[in-house]
């Protein structure tokens, strides 16, 4: 499946070492949790989304659950339950 301009967009602001499994992931659709991460200092967001088979890799992280959540859905993957 091909990326749509947000998609591409998304993958075009990861690092340069995870854009391809970024890409995997957002072509597949996979299945998200969000989190509340508690890895990184105030610069980061606070809710991380990532796959639910793989939390340790983060497709991004936003203010709130709500906006993770919206932005995921919008990024076209599918939210379970953390």
């Amino acid at each position: 499946m091909a990326l749509n301009n947000y998609q591409q967009e998304h993958v075009a602001k990861v690092f340069p070492e995870s854009r391809e499994q970024m890409q995997k992931c957002l072509e597949e659709g996979v299945e998200v949790i969000v989190y509340l991460q508690n890895e990184c200092g105030d610069d980061v967001p606070p809710f991380a989304v990532a796959p639910k088979d793989n939390p340790e890799f983060w497709i991004g992280c936003w203010d709130t659950a709500e906006s993770a959540a919206k932005q995921a859905t919008t990024l076209g993957l599918k939210v379970v339950p953390h």
